[in-house]
């Protein structure tokens, strides 16, 4: 009922909102399962005055040969009222905690929309929210309350990149109520005194976003959602050319007695170097560590590929009138041996017309939480039109 009347809401001021579009044609092809032409959008509708801003954002999918990646999806839907120093927001929203450019362990807000792009940390799905922040100068103070636990859909069986063996049901398990709050407490604060930093302390109250698989009565999968307490720090230094970063959080687990306590660790350090010939190139290092507090349950959940893993990339910015970029990078886990390479380019073809490209490789090991997914090469080229 809350989306209708929000819905009702932005498409009453919809006549003065701002609109901006994205469509995107691709063609994807895959060495271990049938190509796909795919059609991929969003469009966003923006209102804003003196005393209160709406949004809307819509996500569109359609993809002609995997049933389960075509939908419209509202994933953006809010009421927010702004004053000089503080605000509030009511709605679906989405938000972004993290510092790494590869995987960040602290961005536990949304669920990840896997059916959209497993390897894409941006895509993710809104969270039904009210939320409450005051401002002090370039500090803040952050309240919020999500108020549902999505489900989250997956790849079917025999489909790309499907981490299943058999059936697996998204109707979601719950340890409590789907309506269970989910409470959060986050102080942001800058400091330039000295050298230029921002570090960024949530405390997490409720569903952690990391679910694990149970088997249901019909021999079918699915997700379990826990309850916690968490604590996360999200830290950068800026230092010349340099950026250091860091995320960190310590979970304890509170209504899930099988369920591990467990410490997530990631390091990172971004280096920007001189211009080689007109062109910018940035180099990112990152480490990532998951630790289990206790010896319970342990190797659940899909994000455990980021254990003890190195994340090396590369990103070749040619500052030309085309907005022409490069990025390449490579997740290797120090383990098992695992390795995940990517290459991504883009440039524009004309005003608001942008060509872009994508190959990327899995090296998998049979030992672990990606063990039903084979070796496998992916390549996409795609058109994306902005108006």
């Amino acid at each position: 009922m809350i989306q209708f009347i929000l819905l009702f809401v932005l498409v009453t001021f919809a006549h003065a909102m701002e609109e901006k579009s994205n469509i995107s044609a691709k063609y994807i092809g895959y060495s271990n399962f049938a190509n796909e032409k795919m059609v991929e959008g969003d469009t966003k509708l923006k209102f804003e005055n003196d005393f209160f801003a709406t949004n809307i954002a819509l996500e569109y999918l359609y993809s002609s040969e995997y049933d389960e990646k075509r939908y419209i999806n509202v994933n953006e839907l809010y009421l927010m009222q702004r004053h000089v120093d503080y605000s509030f927001t009511l709605g679906k929203v989405l938000k972004y905690w993290g510092e790494l450019e590869g995987y960040n362990v602290t961005d536990v807000f949304n669920q990840k929309n896997i059916l959209l792009n497993p390897f894409d940390k941006s895509a993710k799905l809104g969270a039904w929210s009210f939320l409450i922040s005051k401002y002090f100068d370039e500090n803040s103070l952050e309240f919020g309350i999500k108020l549902y636990e999505e489900n989250q859909k997956y790849p079917k069986k025999g489909t790309p990149f499907s981490p299943f063996d058999i059936k697996y049901n998204e109707d979601l398990k719950l340890s409590d109520a789907r309506y269970t709050p989910t409470v959060f407490l986050a102080y942001n604060f800058v400091n330039d005194t000295f050298i230029d930093s921002e570090t960024k302390l949530i405390l997490l109250h409720g569903y952690d976003n990391k679910r694990y698989f149970i088997q249901t009565a019909s021999s079918e999968l699915s997700q379990y959602a826990y309850r916690v307490n968490k604590f996360m720090l999200l830290s950068n230094i800026v230092y010349k050319g340099t950026i250091l970063k860091c995320e960190t959080s310590y979970t304890d687990v509170i209504s899930d007695k099988a369920m591990s306590d467990y410490t997530q660790l990631t390091f990172g350090m971004e280096n920007s170097l001189e211009e080689i010939f007109g062109a910018s190139l940035n180099l990112y290092t990152e480490y990532y560590r998951y630790i289990y507090i206790d010896d319970k349950i342990k190797n659940v959940d899909i994000s455990e590929i980021y254990d003890n893993d190195i994340f090396l990339a590369l990103k070749l910015n040619f500052n030309d009138v085309k907005n022409s970029e490069i990025k390449s990078g490579i997740l290797y886990d120090t383990l098992h041996g695992e390795k995940v390479f990517k290459v991504e380019a883009q440039s524009r073809v004309i005003d608001n017309l942008v060509l872009s490209g994508e190959y990327l490789r899995l090296l998998p090991e049979n030992k672990t939480v990606l063990s039903q997914i084979k070796e496998s090469n992916k390549v996409m080229i795609g058109l994306t039109y902005s108006f």
